[in-house]
């Protein structure tokens, strides 16, 4: 069972649709999409499709109506697998009413005992997370090999979440330092990590495999949610996929093979050819830390199947 401290009452629900109106009045760019979804700027010209783990596919004529409406350079979503849309990402989903630690491998169950001796685990204000924060998204980004940790971006990126009740976050403390912490998405019947930080000098500790119990027995055996989502694996380059896929299965999400699939303006298309490609590679080569570089050469290499 997760540490009395961590139980708390349900409060009301968001709907998708009041999600994306209050992102809407954050000021993200909206479309509406079918089967009940919506597509929400993720980047500075890139779309991506909620809820993330909807595998249906668009109605026709939809990701080009939604480039248009939307004014995105990509809309990015992920499918079923097939013939024609072969598998290229892992989808991360947790759907066990019956999620326990029991279940677990056995060195989860002997992090969570340990953590639970040495870690006090409880949910976060957005205020504590911008007090207490910052160490823990630092040393996150810095480890995932992104030179955007900064204090501007840490800011500019919780003080937005911190305006939406759909957003809720859920902390580790080591005495009054904040070892890690979770940012999660709470809508309709389901529930979605946006990010998972912690300090490097406290993963002795194992806060993050403790958090990840915490949340997942929290929402799917105590307030009956249908699923929790830990998102797709990552196109980046240099990213430590294998061990981000070893950690997620590790606290108990499945990974589900899917295709991540991405549609350009039109105007980009011409673009998209291996000369492009290689000047992207040799730009990261320079700074292998920028993000957009490395999310752009992810994108290419996706679509000139240089994987």
């Amino acid at each position: 069972m997760p540490p009395e401290s961590t139980a708390r009452c349900r409060r009301t629900t968001v709907t998708l649709p009041e999600y994306g109106s209050i992102l809407s009045r954050q000021g993200a760019r909206i479309v509406t999409g079918s089967h009940g979804t919506f597509w929400v700027q993720v980047e500075n010209h890139t779309l991506g499709r909620m809820p993330t783990f909807c595998l249906d596919s668009p109605d026709p004529g939809e990701v080009r109506r939604v480039i248009k409406q939307g004014r995105a350079g990509v809309a990015s979503y992920l499918m079923k697998t097939s013939a024609e849309h072969p598998p290229n990402a892992w989808l991360y989903i947790c759907e066990d009413p019956g999620y326990s630690l029991e279940k677990l491998a056995p060195s989860m169950r002997r992090n969570v005992r340990r953590a639970l001796k040495e870690l006090r685990v409880a949910p976060l204000t957005a205020e504590d997370v911008i007090q207490h924060g910052l160490p823990a998204f630092s040393d996150t980004r810095r480890r995932v090999g992104l030179a955007d940790g900064t204090e501007d971006a840490f800011r500019k990126r919780f003080s937005v979440r911190a305006q939406c009740r759909a957003h809720v976050f859920v902390g580790a403390w080591k005495d009054n330092l904040l070892a890690a912490f979770l940012s999660i998405t709470e809508v309709d019947d389901w529930a979605e990590i946006e990010g998972c930080f912690s300090r490097d000098a406290l993963l002795e500790f194992r806060p993050n495999d403790i958090l990840m119990y915490t949340v997942l027995s929290q929402y799917l055996v105590h307030e009956g949610r249908r699923l929790v989502s830990y998102g797709a694996s990552s196109i980046q380059p240099g990213t430590s996929a294998e061990g981000l896929h070893a950690f997620k299965t590790k606290v108990g999400f499945s990974a589900q093979p899917v295709h991540r699939a991405f549609e350009l303006h039109p105007l980009l298309r011409p673009f998209t050819n291996r000369l492009t490609f290689w000047t992207v590679n040799r730009l990261l080569a320079l700074r292998p830390m920028n993000r957009s570089l490395r999310k752009t050469a992810g994108l290419l290499a996706t679509l000139t199947d240089k994987q």
